[in-house]
C-alpha cells in the first residue's frame, strides 16, 4: 500500500514536494529472525534447575522438618515445570511460531527472534543459561561449605 505524504520541511503551497512511502511491513535495515530458541538452551536451564534441587537435597536433608520443607519446594518445582511443559506443547503446535530446525552450531551463529527484538544465538544462549547455571554453582559451593562445617 502506498501513500503520498507531504514533506513537512517545505512549503505547504508546493504540491510537488510529496514523498512516496511504501508500507510493506518491513523496517528498513532490519533483518527477519532466522530461527527460534534451540531446545539445547532450554535443556541447559532445566538441567541446572534439577542440579540445584539435587544439591539442596544432598546438602541440607538433615531431619524431618527440613526434609518436609525440601519436599514442598520440590513439589512446587515439579508443579511449575509441568505447567511450563504443558503450555510449551501448545506453543510448539501453533503454526504462527513455526521456525526452521537448526543444529546447535547453526543456532549459535544465527539471529533469533525474541520479544525485545532479534538477538544473536550466542546472546540468547547466555541469557537463558547463565542465571540457572550460576545459581546451581552457588548452591553447590554453599552445600560443600555446609557439609564441611556440619
Amino acid at each position: 500500500m502506498s501513500y503520498r505524504i507531504r514533506n513537512e520541511h517545505r512549503s505547504f503551497s508546493d504540491s510537488s514536494d510529496s514523498q512516496l512511502v511504501t508500507d510493506n511491513g518491513d523496517k528498513p535495515g532490519q533483518r527477519k529472525p532466522e530461527t527460534g530458541v534451540h531446545p539445547a538452551a532450554i535443556g541447559i536451564a532445566l538441567i541446572a534447575a534439577l542440579w540445584f534441587i539435587a544439591v539442596t537435597w544432598v546438602s541440607f536433608a538433615r531431619g524431618a522438618e527440613v526434609d518436609w520443607d525440601l519436599v514442598v519446594v520440590t513439589l512446587f518445582f515439579v508443579f511449575f515445570l509441568g505447567l511450563f511443559l504443558f503450555t510449551a506443547t501448545y506453543a510448539l503446535k501453533d503454526p504462527r511460531w513455526r521456525q526452521r530446525d537448526t543444529s546447535l552450531r547453526e543456532f549459535l551463529r544465527s539471529e533469533v527472534g525474541t520479544a525485545t527484538g532479534p538477538m544473536s544465538g550466542r546472546d540468547v544462549m547466555l541469557e537463558i543459561a547463565v542465571m540457572p547455571l550460576s545459581l546451581a554453582l552457588a548452591a553447590t559451593l554453599i552445600g560443600v561449605v555446609w557439609i564441611a562445617i556440619h
